[in-house]
This record gives structure tokens, C-alpha cells and sequence, in this order.
């Protein structure tokens, strides 16, 4: 009777787990309403930070998971938004080109970190970034930008003989993920889509 009850126990857990995960994935809410639907690029990399590994594929994995994480927001992973962009310049003014090209969203969010420098601070170095996000509402016949914005953010790094050395604690290890860098990106990155989130979700609801 005791062995039932844990298994029946662990059913329910994993259950329940399963529709949280299907909640999360789903391009629906239960009621079957549809959440908004976006699709965003790979941060754009325009400072000339030095990493063993690319920053771009680290920041942009780090928005995508905490976007996706969003029971209110279905994040459109299959939309290959890097190749449909080609040579347009997704910061430009002329905006007619991405209904027909992101004809599947409602919201196509672009990114470019334009800044991520060490700045000496007297009691250690700080790292500054900045990063440019545009969202583009598509819903309409005409598509607008409904935010335009640069997020900065700075975090602690350094301080006299503490400083990792980044070409052995590397993105993807248990170690970077820990360390001050690791830290820094990740607060930059739940930051970034705080902001994207709330704006849409704000947009959505007019």
C-alpha cells in the first residue's frame, strides 16, 4: 500500500510537471487563447571583446531560455530569423520588408550588444554593457516599432588578485557558470528579457 501511494505520488508530480513544460511550449493558453508569438535574432556582436568562445551564441541562448521560461509569450525557436534577415539592416528605418518576411509572428525582436568593456574602478573592474533591443509589432498592416531602447548594465568582475582566467573557465562549464563573468551575462541577459516580456505582454493587451 506504501509502495502505491509513492508511485501514485510520483505520477501526479511528473504530471503536473509535464503540463507546466506543454504550458510553457504551447502557442495557447488552457482557455485556448493565443499568447503572443515572436521571433527573435542572434545578438548582433559589435563590440570587440576578446573570448575563447562566441558571446553572441552565449547571450542570445541565455534571452531565448528565459524568454521561453514566459507562460505568456510562445517563442518562435523554428523561425530561422538570422537567415531570413540576410543583408537588411533590422535597425533601419524601412520596416515594409518584414511583414512578408516574418508573416508567422506577431513580434520579431532584434538585438546588438554595442558595448562590454572592462572599466578599472578604484576597488576593482567593472564590466559595462549595453545592449540595443527593437521589437517590431507585425499585426497590423504596416509593421511599427513599439520599443526601442538601450539596456546597460554594469557588474563587478575583479578585484586585485581575484580574476578568472576566461580561456580555462569557459561558457558551457559548471565553473563559468559560477563565476563572475557567467554572473554578469546572465543578469545582463534576464534583464534584457524582463524588458522584452513586459513590453509585449504590455503591447498585447491594448
Amino acid at each position: 500500500m506504501f509502495r502505491k501511494l509513492i508511485s501514485l505520488t510520483l505520477f501526479i508530480s511528473f504530471f503536473l510537471a509535464g503540463c507546466d513544460n506543454n504550458s510553457a511550449s504551447s502557442k495557447f493558453y488552457d482557455d485556448g487563447r493565443s499568447k503572443p508569438v515572436l521571433a527573435l535574432n542572434s545578438v548582433i556582436d559589435s563590440t570587440a571583446y576578446d573570448l575563447s568562445w562566441n558571446l553572441s551564441d552565449e547571450l542570445t541562448n541565455s534571452i531565448t531560455k528565459n524568454l521561453s521560461l514566459n507562460k505568456d509569450i510562445f517563442v518562435n525557436t523554428e523561425e530561422n530569423v538570422d537567415k531570413v534577415l540576410g543583408m537588411e539592416n533590422p535597425f533601419s528605418l524601412d520596416l515594409n520588408w518584414m511583414k512578408n518576411k516574418f508573416e508567422q509572428n506577431e513580434f520579431v525582436v532584434f538585438m546588438e550588444l554595442i558595448k562590454h568593456e572592462d572599466k578599472e574602478e578604484k576597488n576593482g573592474v567593472n564590466l559595462d554593457m549595453a545592449m540595443r533591443v527593437r521589437i517590431i509589432d507585425l499585426r497590423a498592416k504596416t509593421p511599427k516599432v513599439v520599443l526601442q531602447e538601450c539596456i546597460k548594465d554594469n557588474f563587478f568582475i575583479a578585484k586585485g588578485d581575484f580574476k578568472e582566467d576566461y580561456t580555462k573557465v569557459i561558457y558551457g562549464s559548471n565553473e563559468y557558470s559560477k563565476s563572475r563573468m557567467g554572473l554578469a551575462h546572465e543578469h545582463l541577459a534576464k534583464n534584457i528579457s524582463d524588458r522584452i516580456s513586459d513590453y509585449i505582454s504590455l503591447v498585447k493587451s491594448r
